[in-house]
């Protein structure tokens, strides 16, 4: 942990290192926040915020902490609520047990290419992903991201907390524990890790891991006989195929759209951390963590689809099917249920903590306030919401996902782009003069990554000013309208394709103008 003092004149940023207007912190205020982050350090919370962590202050590379990260991700995903994900398939859209499994794996294995490529950013500069942002989007269009990136993250914790909810009320004698209280005591766990900070986060989900496997296993034997693998795909031919397609994107979003957030829980990572091995165990953890969970919900939503117990379970709710299918165990089986039902917790905790630093990254002055402030705040925002929320799960969850996925698509190629393509432009020592100064001391070695001063996370001068990235996210967003197959939306190319190619669509219009956009945002503002 830093010294306090550092920390806190960091947070504050000095006129040397901001661009950003004000009248500086009071003696009082600098004195506060210097008893706070003193008093964080002597209790072990992380007190860093969206800070750049030093190449001097990462951890010592181990082959534990290389497994750490696949475990890590594999975690977060192996949960009850990405269960209900796999329950799309054959409870809304209504698709065969094979035509879900395998859209499920191969919209898997491409989702999870974005959080592994962004992963990598971690190790790489040091910065938190919404600050990586800021080098292609500026400081100002940033903040539209980071607005963007609370809704999403925040709004995984309501519906994870009302999954949880679900699952304590159903478990509990004759439904006495209500939804309400569920959601509030997976909120309060939330608060205690995500609290603490980074160290307590990867212990935790190092080990909650472990009792999730095995109630899944149990499950898998107690339930699957009851998978119906018989009952086909519903409707027409053009609709099964806009059925699927839309099945695919739902999938593909709940893994992509961990891209937003995937740099913060690596920037302990010493600079030297090949990025390839960030990426791959990324990739990995998060694609056999998810397809197990996804896996078991599309089998219960296939033997729900008859009627039945596990119907009538359903129609109650995801986290009531899940206790009747452990059932047949009587105690046990309530007692395996509740070990589900902490599941998605791990899944809320890496969402509300990168919440915490899209806060900060709103308003300069936002970083004065103690992260952990900012944690508590947005867990008490989507718990408020959950509880309001509580009786509306499955629409939450297809409208929800489905938008959080297409902007985080959007920005992604568009940083893919601007690393490709003009990457080695920035590298040039005529640019480089122009861009800001080279950095010096041990953190020079994250300079050449993309091209960027990183450095300069914090002086708005020394960013792009975005005008082609927005301009090209804007756009993007224009093709996904027109491309939607939503309930309350249907784009006249969607309407065509009979499935929602609003992702693929938007992805295509960003790649096609991003590249001049930003040719020509260079030659005039050269930044």
């Amino acid at each position: 942990m830093s010294d306090p003092e550092k920390l806190s004149s960091s947070a504050l940023g000095s006129p040397a290192e901001s661009d950003v207007s004000g009248t500086p912190a009071g003696a009082s205020t600098l004195s506060l926040l210097q008893r706070i982050a003193k008093w964080e350090d002597s209790v072990g919370v992380e007190s860093r915020g969206i800070e750049q962590v030093p190449a001097s202050q990462r951890m010592e590379i181990s082959t534990s902490s290389i497994i750490q990260i696949a475990l890590t991700w594999c975690s977060i995903n192996m949960v009850a609520n990405n269960m209900l994900v796999g329950m799309l398939g054959p409870h809304v859209f209504g698709l065969s047990f094979k035509d879900s499994a395998v859209i499920a794996v191969l919209g898997n294995l491409l989702g999870c290419a974005g959080p592994a490529y962004i992963a990598g950013y971690g190790p790489g500069t040091g910065n938190r992903t919404l600050v990586v942002l800021r080098f292609v989007f500026g400081w100002y269009p940033a903040k539209l991201c980071a607005v963007l990136q609370l809704i999403g993250t925040l709004g995984y914790g309501l519906l994870d907390a009302l999954v949880t909810g679900q699952i304590l009320s159903a478990v509990s004698p004759h439904g006495s524990m209500t939804v309400v209280v569920g959601v509030i005591v997976a909120a309060v766990i939330v608060i205690i890790v995500c609290g603490v900070g980074m160290k307590v986060f990867h212990v935790y989900e190092r080990y909650q891991l472990i009792p999730q496997l095995m109630v899944l296993c149990i499950l898998i034997g107690v339930a699957g006989s009851g998978f119906d693998m018989s009952v086909p795909s519903i409707g027409d031919a053009a609709t099964v195929r806009g059925n699927r397609i839309s099945f695919f994107f739902a999938i593909f979003n709940t893994t992509f759209i961990w891209s937003m957030c995937a740099a913060d829980y690596f920037v302990y990572y010493p600079v030297s951390t090949p990025r390839w091995l960030i990426g791959s165990l990324t990739h990995v953890g998060i694609f056999v963590g998810i397809i197990i969970s996804e896996i078991i919900g599309i089998g219960l939503a296939s033997g729900a689809v008859k009627e039945g117990a596990w119907k009538d379970a359903l129609d109650q709710g995801a986290g009531t099917l899940m206790v009747e299918a452990f059932k047949p165990l009587g105690g046990f089986g309530k007692f395996c249920a509740v070990v589900l039902a902490l599941g998605p917790i791990a899944n809320t905790i890496p969402g509300v903590y990168s919440s915490a630093l899209a806060f900060q990254i709103l308003h300069q002055k936002a970083i004065l306030i103690p992260r952990f402030f900012w944690t508590i705040f947005g867990i008490l925002l989507y718990t408020v919401c959950a509880i309001a929320g509580r009786n509306k799960l499955f629409p939450i969850f297809e409208n929800f996902l489905a938008l959080m996925g297409y902007w985080v698509a959007y920005w992604v190629v568009i940083q893919v782009e601007d690393e490709v393509l003009f990457g080695w432009w920035r590298r040039r020592a005529e640019y480089s003069g122009c861009s800001g100064e080279a950095q010096q001391g041990d953190d020079s070695e994250v300079h050449n990554m993309a091209g960027y001063t990183w450095t300069s996370w914090n002086q708005k001068t020394k960013l792009p000013l975005g005008l082609a990235a927005i301009t090209a996210f804007l756009i993007a967003w224009m093709g996904g309208i027109l491309s939607m197959y939503q309930l309350w939306w249907v784009g006249p190319l969607g309407k065509a394709a009979y499935g929602d190619i609003g992702v693929p669509v938007g992805v295509a219009f960003a790649a096609v103008v991003y590249p001049p956009l930003r040719w020509c945002e260079v030659r005039i503002f050269r930044r």
